[in-house]
């Protein structure tokens, strides 16, 4: 080799190897980086590993999906694009679409208005409560006020404005919502129970009532005491037995809506008197009957007996529309709502929110509208709604379904919004709070994370956001179907799984 070659030779391997000695550094940093994240991921995934493999789930299914919330990338997926059950976690989906097309202060209105007119202190016509959907009218849940303290503000109000005598009568309106209040694909074990209450255009007390047993001899037959509140021409086929102490509640109602019939069977322990709940057979009828009641006791005559634009229309009568405006009442703020809705996880009050959005949308307060109102609101936000099957806005029925792919891009969505806030504190926090209080363990997703539970016969589901031991926020979505054991034993694998979760990123 010559001097010159030898020289350009020397340069070249000095100039390759001073490349990679700059570029090696970065290197190995990067895949530092990537192992951590790789390592931490790793660790997740070995904990859903062991839970798809887990006795409880031989015959079942688990479904996970992780988003990251900077990029709205997901991290790490198991069977994210299966559809499946949710339960109560359709509720998140229903809540986050009336923040958004409701506005976190809508409020629901109760007018009072009357038909004719009043001369002397005589209401030569009828007076009309009409109503547009609010579900928290003397709540024993939210507890605004008690029915008997918003029935004297109404009676002041009709006082107020003239009227000492109705000729005609006090008629419901409950016309702005169809006349078929529930989801058809409820099933009768629901319907009639409390958390079945379907929502109307008038919602009185939750549509809840207490009914009250006298236990006898174990074996025989109880004995129906009461009602609270009371309700006239309810009727009750009881076949409830008496079970030995301790055996709890086994006990349900069935009913159709406007059905005065109820049927009751099952168990209740031996002992002093025994309580469960159904809903008010016809809760505008309810309503009006104790205002008239409010009114008589208030020296006000009312002529004829009360009733219901949905007993006209049966009875093919005709109402006057052209009406005077007396009062208008207003709900809590739907952020109020909302977070009452999701904390606690009631039925009724996502049920009245589905059927506002469905107005709102789609010009009609039904279940059915509702439903497509919101399937297509998130369509055309950019979801990928292949899949999505909803059929009513609190998660009752079987037959809703959603992948947890869906339910982490909707949320992923919601936080980026104007109302991802809002909707954030109504979700329940892990350890803290509503259905999340006994999830956590005292981990570090106690007082972290904050998810909407759902559950039912074979179902447990949860949907949320966590913030990393790095303080990236994330998404998740966690949903099992046809698990085997208790529901106690899936919730707590559940609960550690979240744990691990939070934990190791």
């Amino acid at each position: 080799m010559t001097p010159k070659l030898f020289t350009i030779a020397i340069t070249v391997v000095f100039l390759f190897l001073l490349t990679c000695s700059q570029s090696t550094p970065e290197q190995n940093t990067d895949n530092s980086k990537v192992s951590k994240s790789v390592k931490d991921i790793e660790s997740l995934k070995q904990a859903l590993d062991r839970l798809e493999k887990d006795p409880l789930l031989v015959h079942g299914i688990l479904a996970f999906s992780l988003v990251s919330n900077k990029t709205g990338k997901p991290l790490l997926e198991l069977n994210a694009q299966k559809t499946l059950t949710v339960a109560s976690v359709m509720k998140a989906v229903t809540t986050a679409t009336a923040l958004a097309v409701l506005g976190e202060d809508f409020k629901f209105e109760t007018e009072i208005t009357y038909s004719g007119v009043i001369e002397k202190g005589v209401l030569k016509g009828d007076l009309y409560i009409k109503g547009s959907g609010d579900p928290t009218l003397g709540s024993n849940l939210l507890k605004t006020s008690s029915l008997n303290a918003l029935l004297s503000q109404w009676t002041q109000k009709i006082k107020t404005a003239g009227i000492q005598k109705i000729e005609g009568r006090i008629i419901a309106d409950e016309s702005l919502f169809t006349f078929d209040p529930t989801p058809a694909q409820w099933i009768w074990g629901d319907i009639g129970n409390y958390f079945g209450a379907p929502a109307g255009a008038l919602n009185v007390l939750d549509n809840t009532y207490k009914l009250y047993f006298q236990p006898t001899q174990i074996g025989q037959l109880t004995r129906i005491l009461r009602t609270e509140p009371a309700l006239s021409n309810i009727q009750f086929i009881n076949e409830v037995k008496t079970a030995e102490a301790g055996t709890g509640d086994k006990a349900s109602i069935s009913g159709a809506p406007y059905d005065p019939i109820r049927y009751v069977s099952g168990t209740i322990p031996t002992g002093g008197t025994f309580s469960i709940k159904g809903c008010i057979p016809n809760p505008a009828l309810f309503l009006v009957e104790q205002l008239h009641q409010k009114m008589q006791g208030s020296q006000i005559t009312i002529d004829e007996k009360p009733t219901t634009t949905h007993q006209l229309y049966l009875d093919k009568k005709s109402w006057e529309n052209k009406r005077t405006l007396i009062h208008k009442h207003e709900s809590p703020s739907l952020k109020e709502i909302v977070n009452y809705t999701n904390i606690h996880s009631v039925n009724l009050f996502a049920e009245a929110l589905l059927k506002r959005v469905g107005l709102h949308l789609e010009k009609e307060a039904s279940t059915v509208a509702g439903v497509k109102a919101i399937t297509t609101y998130w369509r055309n936000q950019g979801i990928d709604t292949d899949g999505f099957f909803m059929q009513d806005g609190s998660g009752l029925s079987f037959s809703n379904s959603i992948s947890a792919a869906q339910l982490t891009a909707i949320l992923y969505k919601i936080s980026q919004s104007a109302y991802g806030k809002v909707f954030y504190e109504s979700l329940p926090i892990a350890g803290v709070s509503g259905t999340m209080y006994n999830v956590g363990n005292g981990g570090k997703a106690s007082n972290n994370l904050r998810a909407k539970s759902g559950g039912m016969t074979r179902v447990q589901a949860y949907t949320g956001y966590f913030t990393s031991a790095s303080g990236e926020k994330m998404t998740f979505a966690i949903i099992t179907n046809r698990y085997l054991g208790e529901y106690s034993q899936i919730k707590k694998k559940l609960s550690d799984l979240m744990s691990i979760m939070v934990e190791s990123l």
